[in-house]
């Protein structure tokens, strides 16, 4: 049976949650967002009614689940409303701008007994699917790379003077102020997701950032993060570099696993060309001496979480997906920046 939903936040990375909410068939009910423009041709597209206040949503008994799409800083308040209320929720990354607010939201949706996700979509990307499925023919693990550099242009040598990296004097960037953090949280924190999804969570981290002068937002971030599964060699960060990825666009996204039986690679592509451009999962097996691909056609792993948690929300099942999952990349994001800060390994201080 089609779920009915409400949505709030129509900015960029809306157009893909639509998307995917149309092919599953749910019912898209009430739309909302701060400009009322945004939100207009969504209401027209599904029929759906305008919220000038998202509260008139979460206030509609019809609605099954309320999806999120504000910027992060917005998302306690709304995520807690939309629990207290009963419904489930679907929330886009990164779940808070801080691991108290992630972990205060977790808990409350646990304490409600509602479903609740926080949309870390790479986990759906084919090539991310594979590699998970053959990660067992590894044997033991000995060790992880894992990166995320994704082109941003000159702002390494020239101080933007307006827009999302500007830092204007006496106050906070764009990026601070909306996602609480820069290349780690905005770049990094999918890979850290899969990390986790992968790996399990690591228990302990070293961590380096480097912020310019001016800033206040990270452009890097390196961390060893330890695990009971090996060792986590982890790189994020802003570059200037248009040329490099296995797709020579700038985008170079890549996950190495390391195993005493053989290897896998895992490459993916723009988060926002997915209906353009394809990942590639890479098998080496040393007992045989051969290296499989895996090359996929292009495909939104957008359409495929919202159908898996279209699918769940209807059964009233959480499945195999944890309601932590937001939850855990903001503590070891938090826990990177302590780490960094004080110049020494740290353990991670999970509370739940």
């Amino acid at each position: 049976m089609p779920i009915t939903v409400g949505v709030i936040g129509c900015g960029n990375i809306a157009q893909f949650h639509f998307a995917g909410l149309q092919q599953a068939g749910a019912r898209v009910k009430w739309v909302s967002d701060l400009a009322e423009e945004r939100a207009r041709p969504y209401a027209e597209r599904f029929g759906a009614r305008v919220a000038t206040d998202y509260r008139e949503m979460i206030g509609d008994p019809e609605v099954d689940a309320i999806w999120v799409l504000t910027v992060s800083a917005a998302h306690r308040e709304v995520c807690l409303a939309a629990i207290e209320a009963g419904h489930a929720v679907v929330c886009e990354k990164t779940l808070a701008t801080n691991a108290d607010d992630a972990l205060a939201i977790v808990q409350a949706a646990q304490a409600k007994g509602v479903v609740f996700y926080t949309s870390y979509m790479k986990r759906f990307i084919p090539a991310v699917q594979k590699a998970k499925e053959l990660l067992p023919s590894l044997g033991r693990i000995t060790s992880i790379y894992i990166r995320s550099f994704q082109p941003a242009g000159d702002i390494w040598d020239v101080m933007p003077e307006s827009g999302f990296f500007h830092t204007p004097p006496g106050g906070a960037s764009s990026v601070i102020s909306n996602y609480g953090g820069g290349a780690l949280t905005c770049c990094g924190s999918h890979i850290l997701d899969l990390t986790c999804h992968f790996l399990g969570r690591p228990h302990r981290v070293y961590g380096q950032m480097h912020i310019p002068e001016g800033r206040d937002y990270d452009l890097q971030a390196n961390a060893l993060l330890e695990t009971a599964n090996g060792p986590v060699h982890y790189e994020t960060i802003w570059h200037p570099l248009s040329r490099i990825g296995f797709l020579r666009d700038g985008w170079d996204e890549r996950m190495e696993i390391n195993g005493l039986n053989g290897r896998l690679d895992i490459y993916t592509t723009w988060w926002s060309e997915v209906d353009t451009k394809a990942s590639l999962c890479v098998h080496y097996d040393n007992a045989t001496g051969v290296s499989t691909e895996y090359r996929y056609a292009p495909v939104s792993p957008f359409n495929r979480a919202v159908a898996f948690f279209c699918e769940n929300i209807a059964r009233g099942t959480q499945g195999d997906q944890s309601p932590l999952t937001g939850y855990d990349v903001d503590e070891l994001i938090a826990t990177i920046t302590r780490s960094a800060r004080l110049g020494q390994a740290v353990d991670v201080p999970w509370r739940t």
